[in-house]
Order: C-alpha cells, then structure tokens, then sequence
C-alpha cells in the first residue's frame, strides 16, 4: 500500500517509501516487535511489561514511510553502503564485550560517509519537523561532497548483545542533570551500536558513550582506518540514553517499594 505525505529530509509532499532504521542490510531484516510507549508510561508492573513485551509486529524490520524514494535511493547508495560495512566489521564485538569494559578497536572504514548515514537515520527517527528546523543540516546531507556539518554531535557505544533484552529508536528528548543542565538528543540502539545524536552543540547523556563527531573531518568516500573506544551497554527500559540492566532496574525497583513502604 501506497503512503503519502512529506519527506522527512527533504521536505516535498509526496509519495513515501519504506526507510529500514537501521538499512535493511545491516542486520534489519527480521520481524520486530513494536511496543505501546504509552502503556509502557502507565504500567503498574513495568518490570513484567519489559520482561514480557507486547505491541505489534513489524514484518518488514525496523523503519517507517518517512523518506520519499529519490531522498531514500540517493542517501542508500552515497552513505548506506559504507555504513553496513562498518556495522558488519564491528558486529562480532557486540557478543563478545564482557558488560561495562571499554575495548579499543582499529578498523578502516569511510568516516564521513558513515557519519552522514548515521544522521540520515535520525532524520527518519526524530520528528517530522526536525530536518525542517535543521535546514543545514539538510543541505549537509543532500550534497555528498559537503563538509559543511551542523551542530548535531554523534556518540556511539557497543549494544551489549546478551544483557540487552529490547530495541530503541527515541525521537528527542529532553534530559536535565542534578546541575540543571539541559541535554537534547536522540537514540537508535540496534545491534552492534547504541546511537545518540544531541542536538544545539551539547554533551553526551553518558559518559561511556564514545564521541564520533570527529568522522565529518574527512572526505566523501574517503577510506582510512580510526580507533574507537567502545564500551559495551545494554538496552533493557524504554528510556532514551537508559543502560541499566534488568537486574539494576529490578533493584531499583526493589529499593523505591521499600522507601514507599517506609513512608506510609
């Protein structure tokens, strides 16, 4: 069936293709199970509801109608490639990472090519209004020769394959530290990497989450090797930038039923 409506890069009205969030190639190519945020906000058992998620099946992987087909052909063969090679080169890691150890890792990739993919998935995930706001920003992203970045920063880390019991793709959130300090950002964590984007220049929400900003520094299909520190984190609630595991929240959860129990 056909879907209609406006483009999430470039901004024309039109008909719309399907964007896999992660491409489809990189390992998003199975069935996901897409669950109701809003009853997860209102559970009264959050914890079962993790353990035993319901929602519905998305048969065609993680994605949406959010590009029109000349947006999505354009970015797959300029940036998607490099970055299914990158994802392909670091796949073994996210299995093999022992939970919270940070690993250094060398491999030769195409930076700038990755880092833009990486942007054109958060233009699918994030708002529909959010590459209209970001007009450089798409004029970064619809020219493969420009060097001419935004303010948007990417951090990455490992997705810690076998204590991460759920997917994320948040579009952005506000997030304020006990110093009052403001972050907005967004997330994709989908095997091997969790990814955040912040947006208007700020820092990451976690500190073990490794800066890759730094990929725009090189040019159009440029190849050449880099070194990354990737810590491995898992995905377990549906809070954005949240890497505790199922027995972190469990405890906490513990720990919040005996603080009200000693209040009554």
């Amino acid at each position: 069936m056909s879907k209609f409506g406006v483009c999430q890069l470039c901004g024309v009205n039109g008909k719309l293709s399907f964007e896999h969030v992660p491409p489809e190639a990189a390992f998003n190519d199975q069935r996901v199970l897409e669950s109701d945020i809003n009853k997860l906000l209102g559970s009264q058992d959050l914890i079962n509801d993790l353990q035993n998620p319901t929602g519905r099946f998305k048969q065609r992987g993680a994605g949406n109608f959010t590009l029109c087909e000349r947006c999505n052909t354009t970015t797959g063969d300029w940036y998607a490639k490099s970055y299914i090679n990158f994802v392909r080169a670091m796949f073994y890691l996210c299995g093999s990472v022992p939970p919270d150890v940070t690993v250094t890792v060398e491999c030769t990739i195409r930076p700038l090519d990755v880092f833009k993919q990486m942007l054109v998935m958060f233009c699918s995930a994030a708002p529909s209004t959010f590459a209209q706001k970001h007009p450089r920003l798409v004029r970064y992203l619809l020219n493969r020769e420009s060097r001419d970045a935004d303010d948007q920063r990417i951090f990455i880390s490992l997705y810690d394959w076998h204590n991460s019991i759920a997917l994320r793709q948040s579009g952005l959130t506000v997030r304020m530290d006990v110093e009052g300090e403001s972050r907005l950002f967004a997330e994709i964590s989908f095997p091997p990497f969790n990814i955040v984007m912040t947006v208007g220049g700020g820092g990451s929400p976690d500190p073990r989450l490794f800066e890759v900003t730094w990929f725009k520094n090189y040019g159009y299909r440029e190849t050449v090797p880099v070194r990354l520190k990737l810590s491995a984190l898992s995905v377990t609630s549906y809070f954005p930038g949240d890497y505790r595991t199922l027995d972190e929240l469990k405890a906490r959860a513990s720990e919040a039923d005996a603080e009200s129990k000693g209040n009554e």
